[in-house]
């Protein structure tokens, strides 16, 4: 299943994402200067209290080390003391430390003097604690910005592209058939003028095109009927000549099929030059005989081809019946017939015909060849088998054909050489009896 991509989503997905690299920046940003201006804050009062503590010690050696709500402060003698002093503030060298005393962090500074270490703690468990909270309504702002960026993005995208929606509505709101109107002066905006002045041109162009296939195929409809039917009424003028001998006959009555087949092939290919769907009403084709159709081209090739060695069989199990144009299913299954025959340069060619489908099956050299050169799709223009004296136009007008009507055809080899060509009607036009 694919997915419909929206370019109103990609900007607003496109603008979030920013929004968020942004944001997501500054707020780390402004916690790490945040962090760095605490740190810095808690060593100048370290210092502070190292300086004036060791001051204090000068002018009174009996001077009490400073002990508040967020200083403590140690003296660690070298030749020992009388001072209680924790094992983890013994140890610690000159500088700076982290640690952790009666389950509080802490910050220490620890300065050498004389034959003492002087060392300050600073509590700093309600800074770390305010550090949390400041992480988390950064955290908080980074999301807000981000959905706040993405709907608006998402807004601000809707009013920027609602002049191409609204000029791709207009053009899905055309119908064929119908001149189409000019949509560049409908939008102000210049690029969008621009691109509804080349839907304009294109849309005219179009149009013209259609216009000049209708007035063809009418025109194909009127001028190619009327002289097959003065050659078909002449044939059966000829053939009522009781004067006409045998031999003469016999191709009167060649030239007769030849006339009914281009009749045939006219209607079908003008039924394939018609658009399907369209509001033009088209006359609804009587229901045909699959297995009538098929019998008289069969007997129609058995003349044709009587000089190979080739025999034509037709076994019918059904007797389906289509509500489809009979020119257009002779047309399909006498190009299927006229395939197997001309590849068959000996043997058989069956014509089976079943409830929703019939098959052409031949005992020629198979298509594996015809595969390989042209990778597998027959259905393909020009494409033409090794031995075919054809333009390759075949089996392409019998898939066009079969995709007009619904359909299906294909292709597969035989077991110990030849074709199975099977036409699948599959429900599509089959009427009740």
């Amino acid at each position: 299943m694919s997915v419909r991509r929206s370019l109103r989503n990609r900007v607003a997905i496109t603008l979030a994402a920013f929004a968020a690299l942004v944001s997501l920046s500054l707020a780390t940003l402004m916690y790490l200067a945040s962090h760095d201006l605490e740190r810095r804050l808690v060593d100048e009062t370290l210092n502070a209290e190292l300086d004036d503590y060791i001051a204090r010690r000068e002018r009174n050696p009996r001077s009490l080390p400073a002990q508040t709500a967020t200083i403590r402060a140690f003296v660690v003698a070298e030749n020992g003391g009388t001072m209680p002093i924790p094992p983890a503030v013994a140890a610690l060298s000159s500088g700076r430390h982290e640690l952790v005393l009666d389950g509080r962090p802490y910050r220490a500074a620890v300065r050498r003097a004389d034959d003492r270490r002087f060392v300050v703690l600073f509590d700093v468990g309600a800074l770390q604690r305010r550090e949390r909270l400041f992480l988390l309504l950064l955290s908080v702002s980074v999301v807000l910005i981000t959905v706040v960026s993405a709907l608006s993005g998402r807004w601000l995208a809707t009013a920027v592209i609602a002049p191409v929606t609204r000029l791709a509505r207009r053009v899905a709101g055309l119908q064929p058939g119908e001149a189409p109107p000019p949509l560049a002066g409908e939008f102000p905006w210049y690029e969008v003028q621009e691109l509804a002045a080349d839907f304009d041109d294109y849309l005219a162009r179009l149009h013209a095109f259609s216009e000049r296939e209708r007035l063809f195929t009418g025109d194909v409809s009127h001028e190619l009927r009327t002289p097959l039917a003065v050659a078909a009424g002449a044939a059966e003028l000829l053939a009522a000549d009781p004067s006409l001998g045998e031999h003469n006959r016999a191709r009167v009555a060649r030239i007769g099929r030849a006339v009914a087949e281009m009749g045939e092939m006219t209607a079908a290919l003008l039924a394939l030059a018609r658009e399907q769907g369209t509001a033009v009403a088209q006359p609804q084709p009587v229901s045909c005989d699959v297995a009538l159709v098929a019998g008289e081209l069969i007997e129609r090739y058995r003349e044709l081809f009587r000089a190979k060695p080739v025999t034509l069989t037709l076994e019918v199990r059904a007797h389906p019946q289509l509500a489809a144009d009979r020119a257009v299913l002779s047309m399909v299954l006498g190009n299927l017939v006229r395939n197997a025959l001309g590849f068959t340069q000996e043997g058989e060619v069956a014509v089976r015909i079943e409830a929703d489908a019939l098959e052409v099956s031949d005992t020629g050299p198979g298509i594996s060849r015809v595969i390989q050169r042209h990778g597998g799709d027959l259905f393909r223009p020009y494409v033409r088998g090794p031995d075919s004296d054809g333009a390759g136009l075949g089996l392409s007008l019998v898939q066009r054909l079969c995709v007009h009507q619904g359909w299906q055809v294909g292709l597969t080899g035989r077991p110990g050489g030849g074709t199975v060509a099977r036409l699948v009607f599959g429900g599509a036009g089959l009427v009740d009896l």
